[in-house]
C-alpha cells in the first residue's frame, strides 16, 4: 500500500487531536495482483444454508461481477445476483427495490462497482443489517470506506448514515480500466478536502461545531504522493490508480473518524449536489460528481481568494438575504417545485435572523487573523488546481460537464440553501460578498 491505512482499520482509540474517540468498523483493505483469491476464503466463512448477494450494474458485472460470483460459487456459496440496468441513480427507490431482492437468507451483500453501487448496498445493507464487501470497479470517488449513503430521496439529495463496509477488495488492473474520465474524477474529489476542511474550521469558530483535524491530516499526507503521479493517473498507470484509490479509502475513513461528511463536503460538494439535483429534475442526466465537484472547488478556491481580500470594515451584508424562510416559500416553490418545502425545511435550520447575522459578522471581525491563518494554511491559488485538473483530464469549464455559465451562476446562489450545513457560500453572504459579486467570482475562474 502506498499509504498506512491498516493502523486505522478495525480500531477503537481516543484521538490525541480532538481527544474523542474513534472507531473505524471497516476491518481491512486488499488492494493487489491476485487480491481476488481471496474471495475463496470469504465464501468459505459463509455457511452452506446462507446465501451472498453479488450486486453490480450491466457494466461492472462485466469487468469484476462475474469473476467475483463464480469464485464464491466454487467454494460452495448459494449467490444471489443482482444486476443494475443502466443508466443507475442513486435514488430511495432503487435502494428499497434492492432491498426487496434479497431474501432473508442473504447474509452477505459484494458491492461490485464505484458510487452508486456502493450507496445502493450500503443503504440495504445497513437496513438488512447484514454486512458488506465493497469491491471497487474505479477510484472515482471518496465514499467507499464512509458512513454515509448519498441517495437522492424523492429528488432531494440526502446523506444517510450507514454502516461502512467490512472490508474493501479489488486489484489495481480492475480498477485501472475504468475509463479514465472516472479517474479523472476520483482526483478532484478528493482535491476538494482542502476547501471542505477550512469550511468545516470556519464552522467550529463561528457555531461551535465540532471540529477533528485528523482526517484533514490523513488526506494531507497523500497530496504529495498523488501531485508526483498526475501524469500516471492521467495514463491510468495501475499503480498510480491503486494509490488514488487508498487515498480515496482514507478520506472516507476521515468521514468516519468524523461521524459525518463533514471533512470530505463542503461548498464544493452542495455546488456539485444542486447541479445534479437540477439535471435529474429536467430529465438530462447529470456528469459525474467528481467531475462536478472539481468545477465547485474552484468556485470555492476563488471565493476563499476573494474573502482573503477583504477586511471586517468592508463587510455590508445585504439585509434582503435574512428575511424568514417563512417569506421565501413563493422563491423556493418556483426555484425548487415539488420539493421546496424539504429545502426550505432544511434551509430553515441554519438561517440567520439580523441579530444571529450581526453576532456571526463579529464572531467572524473577532477571529479574522485565525481564519485567514486556517485559509492560507491550506489553499490551494485557483490557478493552480486548474493546472492540475487540466493534467489530469479533469473538467476546468462548466461547458464541460453540460452546465452553461448561468446554471452555475444559481448555484452559486442557492446551492447553500440545500443543506444546513455552513460554507464558505454562507460566509460570503455574511459579509456580503455574495450575492452581488458572484459574476466577478465567475470571471475570476476564467467563466466569463
Amino acid at each position: 500500500m502506498a499509504f498506512a491505512l491498516d493502523e486505522f482499520l478495525g480500531r477503537k482509540w481516543v484521538c490525541e487531536y480532538c481527544s474523542k474517540e474513534h472507531f473505524v468498523p471497516t476491518k481491512w483493505v486488499h488492494i493487489g495482483e491476485g487480491a481476488f483469491s481471496l474471495l475463496h476464503d470469504l465464501g468459505r466463512q459463509v455457511e452452506r444454508e446462507q446465501t451472498v448477494s453479488v450486486v453490480a450494474d450491466e457494466i461492472t458485472w462485466k469487468v469484476a461481477g462475474e469473476a467475483v460470483a463464480d469464485a464464491l460459487r466454487e467454494v460452495g456459496c448459494k449467490v444471489k445476483i443482482v444486476i443494475f440496468p443502466l443508466p443507475l441513480h442513486g435514488t430511495d427507490e432503487a435502494a428499497n427495490w434492492l432491498l426487496n431482492q434479497w431474501s432473508r437468507d442473504v447474509k452477505l451483500a459484494f458491492a461490485v462497482g464505484s458510487g452508486t453501487i456502493n450507496d445502493l448496498v450500503k443503504w440495504a445493507a445497513s437496513h438488512a443489517k447484514i454486512p458488506y464487501i465493497a469491491i471497487p470497479t474505479a477510484a472515482s470517488m471518496n465514499g467507499y470506506t464512509s458512513p454515509i449513503s448519498a441517495l437522492l430521496i424523492q429528488g432531494f439529495k440526502r446523506t444517510q448514515p450507514c454502516a461502512p463496509p467490512e472490508g474493501i477488495l479489488t486489484e489495481p488492473r480492475v480498477v485501472a480500466s475504468a475509463p479514465q474520465k472516472m479517474t479523472a474524477a476520483g482526483y478532484a474529489d478528493l482535491m476538494s478536502k482542502t476547501v471542505a476542511d477550512v469550511d468545516w474550521q470556519i464552522s467550529n469558530l463561528l457555531w461551535g461545531e465540532h471540529y477533528c483535524p485528523l482526517p484533514r491530516k490523513l488526506v494531507a499526507d497523500a497530496d504529495e504522493w498523488l501531485q508526483k503521479h498526475l501524469s500516471d493517473l492521467a495514463n491510468n498507470e495501475p499503480q498510480a490508480v491503486a494509490g488514488l484509490l487508498e487515498a480515496l479509502l482514507l478520506s472516507g475513513i476521515g468521514m468516519t473518524i468524523a461521524g459525518s461528511s463533514t471533512p470530505s463536503s463542503g461548498a464544493e460538494h452542495l455546488i456539485s449536489h444542486w447541479l445534479e439535483m437540477k439535471a435529474i429534475r429536467e430529465g438530462r442526466e447529470p456528469d459525474l460528481h467528481g467531475l462536478q465537484v472539481g468545477i465547485g472547488t474552484l468556485v470555492a478556491l476563488t471565493v476563499y481568494e476573494m474573502l482573503l481580500e477583504t477586511s471586517p470594515n468592508d463587510w455590508s451584508p445585504s439585509e434582503d438575504e435574512f428575511s424568514p424562510p417563512e417569506s421565501r416559500e413563493s422563491e423556493f416553490a418556483e426555484r425548487y417545485g415539488a420539493i421546496s418545502e424539504r429545502v426550505l425545511s432544511e434551509f430553515s435550520l441554519k438561517w440567520l435572523s439580523p441579530e444571529k447575522a450581526d453576532e456571526g459578522k463579529k464572531k467572524l471581525a473577532a477571529c479574522w487573523e485565525q481564519v485567514k491563518e486556517i485559509v492560507t494554511s491550506t489553499w490551494v491559488p485557483p490557478q493552480v488546481h486548474r493546472h492540475r485538473l487540466s493534467i489530469i483530464g479533469a473538467a476546468t469549464h462548466p461547458h464541460e460537464i453540460g452546465v452553461s455559465v448561468d446554471e452555475l451562476r444559481e448555484a452559486i446562489l442557492h446551492a447553500r440553501e440545500i443543506r444546513r450545513r455552513w460554507t464558505v457560500l454562507d460566509t460570503a453572504y455574511l459579509v456580503g460578498l455574495l450575492p452581488d459579486q458572484v459574476n466577478e467570482i465567475l470571471k475570476r475562474c476564467g467563466w466569463l
